[in-house]
């Protein structure tokens, strides 16, 4: 089923409440309301609608991401095209305040085609809440900014940045149970670092290919965990395949399990559930899903177990509520992010009927 949602423009990204009431969307544009820059919506989740509650611009263009952190009250938008990084305050009944900070970048890496200028990818929040990292593809680098939730403001801390050059990070995670385990996705070297976050600094552990063989035409997207901590998952683009890899419990290093293709063309997006892992495939429309070996860590692809999502595009996919079942006790519901101007939920997943849209 389609919920039709109306003032929305190209949401890429979406960032879910605890309770499933309140959604968040970047709307990935160059001009909203007549000037420079995208946006991000506040969206109130009822139980057969969705409605908007209010937007506001985000000054930096083609924001391509968004991180809640509903503890403080406050939205972050991830910039892609001009680099930036802003913040926004949440109002009581989680609508948006006026933009509070944005952070600008400057400079440029080695890669001329992509990174000739910041760009801005994704932020994530430090497991102690002191700051937000944010990672710029565009000068190779992970910055750090502490967080001052009286002013809404934030401050950088160079001292705490991190990555080498030409890797162009994308998105990262921190191993559950872990709060000083970043893994670190890097979408132009087709790699994965494993990093130690300590208090005088970052180290880095480890970097590993996402890849069984070299691949120009291939392109890092997606990286998650599985809420065991135990694996590791990140797609690929291009390749269009999804690597898997075991965390070593002792020293945190990766090792490649698996690489098994995505069903589908250029996976945008993956969701790791407790017993299986959704593939959003941006460039052929679907949807493919696979069974997840909670011991192992391996896909297996579930036969005719594809969506197929006409002219959708999916950019995003992500429980709507913060509780996921297992896949036995389904039907459950998520949220897909559409390229065009309408989020579409997939009402369930069935063991004997597959994917239902």
């Amino acid at each position: 089923r389609e919920l039709a949602l109306p003032g929305i423009s190209n949401p890429s990204y979406l960032a879910l409440s605890q309770n499933g009431t309140m959604m968040y969307a970047v709307m990935e544009d160059m001009e909203y309301h007549g000037n420079a820059g995208g946006g991000v919506c506040a969206i109130k989740c009822r139980e057969n609608s969705l409605e908007i509650l209010n937007s506001r611009g985000t000054t930096g263009t083609l924001p391509c991401h968004v991180t809640l952190d509903e503890e403080a009250g406050v939205i972050y938008a991830a910039n892609y095209m001009s680099g930036s990084l802003s913040m926004f305050p949440l109002m009581p009944d989680g609508s948006l305040g006026e933009m509070s900070d944005c952070r600008q970048h400057k400079g440029k890496g080695p890669n001329t085609l992509r990174q000739e200028g910041p760009h801005v990818h994704f932020s994530g929040l430090s497991p102690e809440k002191d700051g937000i990292w944010c990672v710029d593809l565009g000068l190779d680098r992970i910055l750090f900014y502490g967080i001052d939730v009286h002013t809404m403001t934030l401050s950088h801390r160079p001292e705490r940045d991190m990555l080498p050059k030409g890797t162009g990070p994308r998105h990262f995670v921190f191993q559950p149970g872990n709060a000083h385990r970043m893994y670190v996705v890097c979408e132009l070297s087709s790699e994965v670092f494993a990093v130690n976050i300590l208090k005088e600094g970052c180290q880095i552990l480890q970097r590993i290919s996402s890849l069984s063989a070299p691949n120009d035409k291939s392109s890092c997207a997606a990286i998650k965990c599985s809420e065991d901590g135990r694996f590791l998952y990140v797609s690929n683009r291009g390749d269009d395949s999804i690597a898997v890899f075991r965390i070593d419990p002792k020293n945190g290093l990766l090792h490649l399990v698996q690489i098994e293709k995505a069903g589908g063309r250029t996976p945008r997006d993956i969701l790791v559930l407790k017993d299986m892992l959704l593939s959003a495939n941006q460039d052929s429309n679907t949807i493919t899903c696979f069974y997840r070996n909670e011991d192992t860590g391996i896909l297996t692809r579930r036969t005719g177990e594809t969506s197929c999502l006409p002219y959708c595009r999916p950019h995003c996919i992500a429980p709507l509520a913060s509780s996921i079942p297992p896949l036995n006790t389904l039907p459950f519901r998520l949220s897909i992010l559409r390229a065009e101007a309408r989020i579409t939920f997939l009402m369930s997943v069935r063991l004997n009927s597959g994917l239902e849209v």
